[in-house]
């Protein structure tokens, strides 16, 4: 009796600290989506575990990827491959970018499902720069994300507002899309495909044959 008490009790013990480490898990596998502006369109995919993320840039005639990224956010570093080249090189984060005038944030109670994820709709607006753009945020623990977007420290206004919606730290925006204040839409971001897996810890590394090219 005891014995078989002592087997449950390991049992639940081991099921309980399965399903906390599952929890604390961030995402890792896949994600695809396009940008889409006036002039043209550009397909990415990242690829996420751990640390690690990888961002590669297909281009909209070429349908090859033609540039790649490799970003850890726990060292801070990146690192840039042009494949056609066959080299890479070190980046340095740039300087953030100044927001003119205030970010009105207002988090709306519409939801809806994108990519069989719940989102729920943000809406940033931006008078003096005449900018709104529109969020629909999924919570998956995509922890990675806004940590990435504070080392890139891009200037596209999708992410630059993005960093100024509080708590919100664990998303990502399934759909964000930019318009000006009339409504006249100017860039649209959209995933077009989110796949939970493992990735192989080589998407990591640089390619054999790559050079480093020093500046």
């Amino acid at each position: 009796m005891k014995k078989s008490m002592l087997k449950l009790v390991t049992v639940v013990v081991v099921m309980i600290s399965f399903s906390l480490t599952t929890v604390a898990q961030s995402f890792e596998g896949v994600i695809e989506f396009k940008s889409s502006k006036t002039t043209d369109t550009t397909n990415y995919v990242y690829y996420i575990k751990d640390n690690m993320i990888r961002i590669d840039e297909i281009g909209s005639k070429s349908h090859k990827i033609e540039g790649t990224q490799l970003i850890d956010i726990n060292s801070k570093t990146m690192k840039s491959m042009s494949h056609e080249r066959k080299v890479w090189f070190d980046v340095n984060t740039p300087s953030a970018p100044v927001i003119k005038g205030t970010c009105q944030v207002k988090k709306s109670q519409n939801v809806k499902n994108l990519q069989g994820y719940k989102c729920t709709e943000y809406i940033v607006t931006n008078n003096e720069e005449g900018t709104i753009i529109t969020y629909w945020l999924a919570d998956g623990k995509f922890a990675f994300f806004d940590k990435m977007l504070n080392q890139l420290n891009r200037k596209d206004k999708s992410a630059v507002y993005f960093l100024q919606i509080q708590n919100v730290k664990n998303t990502f925006p399934m759909l964000s899309v930019q318009t000006d204040l009339s409504g006249k839409e100017v860039c649209r971001l959209e995933v077009t495909k989110i796949t939970k897996k493992v990735v192989d810890p080589s998407m990591f590394d640089i390619p054999k044959g790559y050079n480093k090219f020093e500046k």
